[in-house]
Formats: C-alpha cells, sequence, structure tokens
C-alpha cells in the first residue's frame, strides 16, 4: 500500500500538491484554532455562569427565607443579573422546597426536582458549581448548572440554577457560523494559493520550452532574464550560464570536428607526398633501377628529406597536443634578449640570403617564463618570416618593454598578410595558399603552436601589416605572474 500510495503521488502535478498540502495545513490550523476558540468560549460562558450563581446564591443565603419572595417582587432585593431562564429554590433540612422562583421566560419549561438534596448534600458540594440531572423526567445528563448554599437565618438551603442549554446553544451556533466561514477560508484559500503557485511556477513552462529548443538544435535559445535575487532570478541566470556553456562547448566541437577534418585532409595530403616518394626510390632500388653511386646517393638524401619533413609535421603535431593537454610550463629567469640572438643566429645559418637583426631599445631585465617554449614560438615565427622574405632583404626582432609587459616584433618585408586573413593563420593547418606553403615546406602548424605557448603564458599574439609591404606578428608577455 504505501508503495501504491507514493506511485500515485508521483504523477500528481507539483503545484497541485503544493495546493493539497497548504490547504490542508491551513485546515489543520483552522481546526486547531476554532477547537481552542470553542474551548475558550466555554470555559468563559461557564466561568459568568458560575459567578452569576455563586452571587446569586450568595446574596440568598443571607436573607429571611419567608420573606424572600415578597422582596424580589416588591424590589426591595437586589439580585444579580440572572439569565431570563434562572430558577431559585428555598429548600428545608430534609430537602423539600417551600419556595420557588421562577422567572416569567421559564415558567412553562420543565423544572429541577431537587428530591433528596437534603442539608448535608448541600454542605457537601462546599459551594461549587456542578453540572446534574434533576429534571423531572428522563433528559440529558447536565442540562442544568446548579450552586447550592446553607441559609444562615434559618435550617435549610437555597439552590440556584441555570439551564446550561443557553450555554450549549450559543457554542454549537459558534461552532456552525466559524465551521461555514472555515470553509469559506479554505475555498478562498485554496484558490488563492492555486493562483500563486500557478503565477509562481510558470517559469518553469519558459524552462521546459528552452529545453525542447535546445533539443531541437536552437542552442542559443535562452531564458528571459529576470532581475532580482528571487529563486526564479537565480535559476534562470545558473540555466543561462549552463547554457552559455553547452552552447559554446558545442561551437567548440563544431570548430574542433570542422579542424579535424582539415586535419585529416591535410595530413593525409602532406604525409602521401613524402611517402609517395620514399616508397617509389624504395620500389626503384629494390627493382634494380638504381645502380650508380650517384643516383642511389640522390634517392638516399630524398628519402631523408621526406622522412625529415614528415618527423617534423609528427612532432608539430604532438607538441600541439601536449599544449593542450597539459598546459605545463617550467618557468624560470631567462633574458629575452639572449633567446633572440640564439633565434637570430640560427635564421643566419638556415637562411643566408636574408639579413637577421636583434633589436632591444631598452635593456630587459630577465623574467620568469619557460625559456624552450618562448624560444620555440621566436623560433617559429621567424622561420615563418624567412621563409616568405625576398633575398636580400631583411627580418627583425624588436624587443620593446612597457611597464610590465615586454613585446617581441618580428618583421618581414614581403608579401604580407590581407586583413581579413590575419586572424585566421594562427589556426591549425590553415594556409592562405596551399601551394606556396608546400613549396615552402610549411605544415600550418608553426603559428598554432606559437599561440598555444603565448596564451599558455597569459600572453597574447596578433599579426598586422608591416608599413610598406610585409607582415609584423607580435607577441606581447607579461613580466610579473
Amino acid at each position: 500500500m504505501p508503495g501504491k500510495f507514493l506511485q500515485v503521488w508521483e504523477r500528481i502535478s507539483l503545484r497541485a500538491k503544493l495546493t493539497t498540502l497548504s490547504v490542508g495545513l491551513i485546515g489543520l490550523l483552522l481546526s486547531v484554532s476554532s477547537a481552542g476558540t470553542v474551548a475558550l468560549l466555554s470555559t468563559y460562558l461557564q466561568r459568568n455562569t458560575d459567578t452569576l450563581l455563586i452571587a446569586t446564591a450568595s446574596t440568598l443565603a443571607g436573607e429571611n427565607p419567608l420573606q424572600v419572595q415578597r422582596r424580589v417582587a416588591n424590589g426591595d432585593l437586589t439580585l444579580p443579573a440572572l439569565p431570563s431562564d434562572y430558577y431559585i429554590a428555598i429548600l428545608n433540612a430534609d430537602g423539600e422546597q417551600f419556595i420557588g422562583l421562577v422567572s416569567s421566560a421559564g415558567n412553562d419549561r420543565t423544572l429541577p426536582n431537587f428530591q433528596n438534596f437534603t442539608l448535608d448534600v448541600v454542605l457537601e458540594t462546599e459551594g461549587v458549581p456542578f453540572d446534574v440531572d434533576v429534571t423531572q423526567e428522563p433528559g440529558p445528563r447536565g442540562e442544568w448548572r446548579l450552586v447550592a448554599l446553607p441559609l444562615t437565618r434559618a435550617n435549610g438551603s437555597v439552590v440556584v440554577a441555570l439551564p446550561t442549554s443557553t450555554n450549549r446553544q450559543i457554542i454549537t451556533e459558534y461552532g456552525s457560523i466559524g465551521g461555514r466561514f472555515g470553509v469559506f477560508l479554505l475555498v478562498l484559500s485554496g484558490l488563492s494559493i492555486w493562483l500563486t503557485i500557478t503565477s509562481a511556477l510558470r517559469p518553469l513552462r519558459e524552462v521546459e520550452r528552452t529545453a525542447k529548443s535546445i533539443k531541437s538544435g536552437d542552442f542559443s535559445s535562452r531564458l528571459v532574464a529576470r532581475h532580482g535575487k528571487t529563486e526564479i532570478g537565480r535559476l534562470n541566470r545558473a540555466l543561462n550560464s549552463m547554457l552559455d556553456s553547452v552552447e559554446g562547448a558545442v561551437r567548440g566541437k563544431d570548430k574542433t570536428l570542422e579542424q579535424m577534418r582539415r586535419f585529416v585532409s591535410d595530413a593525409s595530403h602532406e604525409l602521401r607526398t613524402p611517402l609517395v616518394t620514399v616508397r617509389g626510390y624504395a620500389e626503384l632500388y629494390r627493382m634494380g633501377a638504381i645502380k650508380k653511386p650517384k643516383d642511389i646517393a640522390e634517392a638516399m638524401d630524398r628519402i631523408e628529406s621526406e622522412a625529415i619533413r614528415m618527423s617534423g609535421l609528427v612532432e608539430s603535431l604532438l607538441t600541439l597536443t601536449r599544449m593542450d593537454e597539459l598546459q605545463q610550463l617550467n618557468l624560470e629567469k631567462h633574458d629575452l634578449a639572449d633567446l633572440a640572438e640564439q633565434v637570430a643566429k640560427d635564421a643566419r645559418v638556415a637562411n643566408p640570403a636574408v639579413e637577421f637583426k636583434v633589436m632591444c631599445q631598452a635593456p630587459i631585465e630577465p623574467f620568469e617564463m619557460d625559456g624552450n617554449r618562448i624560444k620555440q614560438v621566436l623560433t617559429n615565427l621567424v622561420a615563418n618570416a624567412s621563409r616568405f622574405a625576398p633575398e636580400g632583404s631583411e627580418v627583425s626582432i624588436e624587443l620593446l618593454k612597457a611597464e610590465d609587459k615586454v613585446q617581441v616584433n618580428v618583421v618581414d618585408h614581403g608579401e604580407g598578410i590581407p586583413e581579413a586573413l590575419q586572424e585566421k593563420v594562427f589556426d591549425r593547418f590553415y594556409r592562405a595558399d596551399n601551394s606556396r606553403n608546400r613549396e615552402t615546406g610549411g605544415s600550418g602548424l608553426g603559428l598554432a603552436i606559437a599561440r598555444s605557448i603565448v596564451n599558455a603564458h597569459k600572453g597574447r599574439i596578433w599579426v598586422e601589416a608591416t608599413p610598406g609591404g610585409g607582415a609584423t606578428f607580435s607577441v606581447e608577455l607579461p613580466m610579473a605572474r
């Protein structure tokens, strides 16, 4: 049974659950409040009744029982303001009634029977009011509430009684009115709670709509921004932030897939040519087509050259992979000017037809960096510049210092890069001119490696046109971390 109840409960909507629980709680509170109020009212009415009974009995107990009726009729005896249905009886010591005072409104009602209500019984009550069935005919128990006191001027007692039906009727009417009013309050509160919860949960429909849009592929869909520090406002901001991350991840995935497709295409093309060359020379040698020492040496040179080219491509790919996955740097203090000089010296050996210069406007003290990585960045930039620099031209490495940053400019005077392509040249395997890159031996990875290393150093890299023609690659590195 509990399991079935939980299953049924889970099928109920959140709005219905909240409304039911809220109305149930309000109903419980109203019931407890009504019961408490009825109890207080009953106690209050009984206390007032007891006060009137005791005051009246105390007044009559000191009077002459033979003159009570006359004095009351003449108005000489002032009694407390009893209700109109009171009954007063003067009894002798044996409990026989010889005087009875009945209100005008109560002359036709059934009167109490005080038979066997002797003086000894009266003394045992000690003047405390109590409920008792003393009707002449069988009736509901506790129909009268009375108090009995012994007379001080005669051997007998005085009994003052009031019917309890009046108080019961008041309590019943109050309970009826309270019940109807409680039902009205429950209906009103239920409707108000239903409307309030419906309004409060309306943003969840927006969440559902947005989720469906995301599911259908519209990753730009967002929730309406709500101001303030409400739960819905915080939820919308959190979900929008999550959706921004999801959209960024999806776009990144799409970009990665596109790069991967391009990588497969470019890498297969780049590797196909050297592999065909190596395989061709190997087959020629196996078939005996290459016999002369000169031809064999030339073939070995070509095989070695293509193997070196493939090794460079694989090494570049591994470098990018390590930078993407680890982002770890071996930070030590290095002199950037010395690194630039080393790079320029290596470039002069590799390309004697181009002049390489290092220019430093102001001394730059050593600062923390991964020396090997930064040297690799400079090497890639200088190699890229020298690859397209005309013979006899100049490639310069300029070192500039501005506050806590250092800027390195690698300037060449070659063809330059169109403005529309200046951001794309740092993408992996991007080539503005595929045929030119194959002729010059570029793999399209050097600038991507440079950007990855610079980003790991919390710096930035960009390219712009050199005045008079050419391209200037700039790297900005922070000196303090």
